[in-house]
């Protein structure tokens, strides 16, 4: 059985929170522990009602939905715990961007979801921690894949070399969509920075969204080093920016500008110029090369991290 659909509900935050034990009341009863929290029976119940919204009428029996619910609530009680070690907060624009992304994927409204939630038990106050804890999810993921997924030159000339000895032949790729940007960062080196940092950025983006130059405010405001550019950063491919970065180009349309945009660098405001698809046939094989790769690092990436996270914690199944 796939089960991305399932893992896609955890990863927007839909997979329920996790309650301290403290918290816990002696009848929900305790279906695991997790390091310092724990996991009731509750918490699988709403999770595994809410998974099955997504998956429909798919042929999963409940014991197998438990069993894939709950390993995904001790999966993300984990990361989250690790996350919030490191400092790794969610804000509060966050979790409303988030809410509206979720929202607009399902044709509904924020107001949607909070009723929707509220048929399965799940309060306002629940979901919005339940989200906090799935995009601190998200960043330490990502922390994780970016610092392993690089990938050279050297590795992708390799793999190619090894595939025509072999006499694989590779596919040719297709043509690179290609964006040019500007961008406007406000670093935030440590958890002290993030909010005097996010202050900036909303306060530049309110000015850029008004008609302000965008390149001068660049030059006057960004701590990246293109700000001398006007912010520009030139033609660059997917996967070769930090995911957040990514996927808010990804929304725009050329000369539009994003939202403010949380990364591990700071806070960023993004314009986008133009998009083109390009690449010779040699650019296109290599751009899919490299792809292939940077998958196979990432999943490689988050298995070793929960597996480093299980190892380093106290993790109990209760029946």
């Amino acid at each position: 059985m796939n089960f991305k659909t399932l893992m896609l509900a955890a990863a927007t935050g839909l997979a329920l929170h996790t309650a301290q034990a403290s918290e816990i009341k002696q009848v929900d009863g305790i279906a695991a522990v997790a390091g310092n929290e724990v996991i009731t029976h509750r918490d699988v119940r709403q999770a595994m009602a809410e998974a099955r919204s997504f998956l429909g009428k798919n042929n999963v029996s409940e014991n197998e939905l438990r069993t894939q619910v709950l390993q995904q609530l001790i999966n993300q009680s984990l990361i989250v715990q690790a996350g919030k070690r490191r400092n790794i907060t969610a804000s509060d624009a966050e979790i409303d961007n988030a809410l509206a992304d979720i929202a607009q994927s399902r044709k509904t409204t924020v107001e949607g979801l909070y009723a929707q939630s509220a048929k399965i038990g799940v309060s306002k106050a629940a979901m919005r921690r339940s989200i906090a804890d799935s995009i601190i999810t998200q960043k330490v993921q990502q922390q994780a894949v970016m610092q392993h997924t690089r990938v050279s030159d050297a590795e992708i000339n390799a793999f190619i070399q090894g595939a025509a000895r072999q006499g694989i032949n590779l596919p040719q790729g297709r043509p690179l969509r290609q964006y040019r940007a500007q961008h406007i960062l406000i670093k935030a080196d440590n958890p002290k920075a993030v909010q005097a940092a996010e202050s900036s950025i909303r306060s530049i983006h309110k000015q850029a969204r008004s008609g302000v130059d965008f390149a001068g405010l660049a030059r006057q405001f960004s701590q990246d080093g293109s700000a001398n550019n006007g912010g520009d950063l030139g033609w660059f491919s997917d996967g070769q920016m930090v995911p957040e970065f990514e996927n808010a180009v990804h929304d725009l349309a050329p000369g539009q500008i994003s939202r403010p945009v949380r990364t591990q660098f700071g806070w960023h405001i993004i314009k986008l110029v133009d998009v083109r698809d390009a690449g010779t046939p040699e650019e296109r094989q290599r751009e899919a090369v490299r792809q292939y790769i940077a998958r196979q690092k990432a999943e490689q990436a988050t298995a070793s991290l929960l597996k480093d996270l299980h190892q380093s914690a106290y993790v109990e199944i209760r029946r």
